[in-house]
């Protein structure tokens, strides 16, 4: 019995290192975005005929392998132990982010098809790792935080606060290292995930095989028995088009809107950032920065308030920040209108971190399932990026800056609509 409590110990004391390996493959993975957006950006300045529906695909392809592989590989994590999906995700992703320079070896410029075969092999890489190491990241925080509810929800944040961190450094980072490094900028992103996972390697240990639940991994039927919950079903949507929202402001697509060598009369932040990577990494770092201390202030206030009407809030803040960011786009004062834009971030930032303790609410009824349930947190992120990509490419080539924030409107109106249907049957129910 000792023997098994010292286990349960080293398994928790290993949450540290799970979450600091997340901090990593967050930076290299918000870093490389916005890398993948300066090569675009110097591949149309040489000529290649880069789209925003090109950057926008392209880009998104990272959550396609991550939609369709999460579930099955959290599933296989709940019978085979955590730490070799911890550790295989930065690992894929440590080797898919050498493949785009691959085709300057050949000619100083590469045939449209190799670079955008490259990339796109690229970008299906790294969601595969993704798809393998964050439904067991949760999982394990899940099983090491058991019977200890003030224990999880400080794990669940920090874990958050790693997430969102991760791409306020990386936000910074990417712009810099493409402008210092160029193709050697992929080298660098190669190292910060094996840093990765290098702490997985010696940070953490599995639970002991007796207290891992022996699942049937690829039991679909049983998968979609989970999702019938109710609670899900009416949640998902809306989690799916906040990640739609976040695809379409924090990824490549608004580094191609803004420093792009695209202008357009009576938008002013179109193309305002061509050739300036310094600017471009500070408004990014402030804006994620501003993002991730609001989710520590979250933190202390989702305890005190309703789950589901927080997160109903949340999302309006999206479309308030959308209207003072066209006013702004078109003219507007930035003394009148920024204060604004960060209150309404403000309100943005604490969808995820309810929307995490609302799933640790509902996996208390699949306890022995957590792996599997948890790759429905991949499953709406990936496919919600993956429409905000696409989506924000079309936007963004049919109204640039505009298209963006109007995009985010529409978003945010079908979230509203979906919580508002959980909230009424909620209050059936009760």
């Amino acid at each position: 019995m000792s023997g098994t409590v010292s286990s349960v110990a080293s398994a928790q004391r290993g949450l540290g290192a799970a979450i600091w390996s997340q901090l990593f493959l967050r930076i290299a993975g918000s870093a490389g975005v916005l890398v993948i957006g300066g090569y675009f950006v110097e591949l149309q300045d040489r000529g290649l005929p880069i789209t925003s529906v090109l950057v926008g695909v392209v880009a998104g392809l990272v959550y396609l392998t991550e939609l369709l592989l999460a579930p099955p590989a959290g599933a296989l994590s709940d019978g085979r132990g955590r730490k070799s999906f911890l550790l295989a995700g930065p690992l894929l992703a440590a080797f898919a982010v050498l493949l785009p320079p691959l085709g300057f070896l050949i000619s100083a410029l590469p045939p449209m098809a190799l670079v955008v075969g490259l990339l796109a092999l690229s970008r299906l890489i790294e969601g595969l790792g993704s798809a393998v190491s964050v439904p067991a990241t949760l999982g394990f925080l899940s099983e090491g935080t058991d019977r200890d509810p003030l224990r999880r929800g400080r794990q669940m944040s920090f874990y958050e606060l790693a997430a969102s961190g991760g791409v306020a450094i990386g936000a910074v980072l990417g712009p810099l290292l493409w402008s210092a490094l160029h193709l050697f900028a992929f080298v660098a992103l190669s190292i910060t995930y094996l840093i990765g996972a290098a702490f997985v390697l010696f940070g953490v240990r599995d639970a002991p095989n007796a207290l891992r639940h022996r699942s049937r991994p690829l039991d679909l039927r049983r998968y979609l028995t989970l999702l019938s919950d109710r609670r899900l079903t009416l949640f998902v949507p809306a989690w799916i088009v906040v990640n739609a929202i976040l695809g379409v402001w924090v990824q490549a697509q608004i580094v191609f809107v803004l420093a792009g060598s695209t202008t357009v009369a009576g938008q002013r932040f179109v193309g305002s950032l061509h050739n300036s990577e310094q600017e471009l990494s500070l408004i990014l770092f402030v804006y994620v920065l501003w993002f991730s201390i609001c989710v520590v202030a979250w933190a202390f206030l989702l305890g005190r308030l309703p789950k589901l009407p927080t997160l109903l809030v949340t999302l309006f803040g999206s479309v308030v920040a959308s209207f003072a960011l066209i006013v702004l786009n078109h003219g507007g004062a930035y003394v009148a209108f920024v204060p604004l834009v960060m209150a309404s971030v403000f309100l943005e930032a604490g969808f995820v971190p309810a929307a995490l303790a609302y799933l640790a609410d509902v996996s208390e009824a699949f306890v022995g399932e957590r792996g599997m349930l948890m790759g429905l947190y991949s499953l709406v992120l990936g496919l919600g990026y993956l429409l905000g990509n696409f989506l924000g490419g079309v936007a963004a080539q049919m109204a640039y800056f505009d298209g963006l924030a109007y995009l985010t409107i529409a978003l945010a109106a079908v979230g509203m609509l979906s919580l508002g249907v959980l909230i009424s049957a909620e209050r059936r129910r009760s």
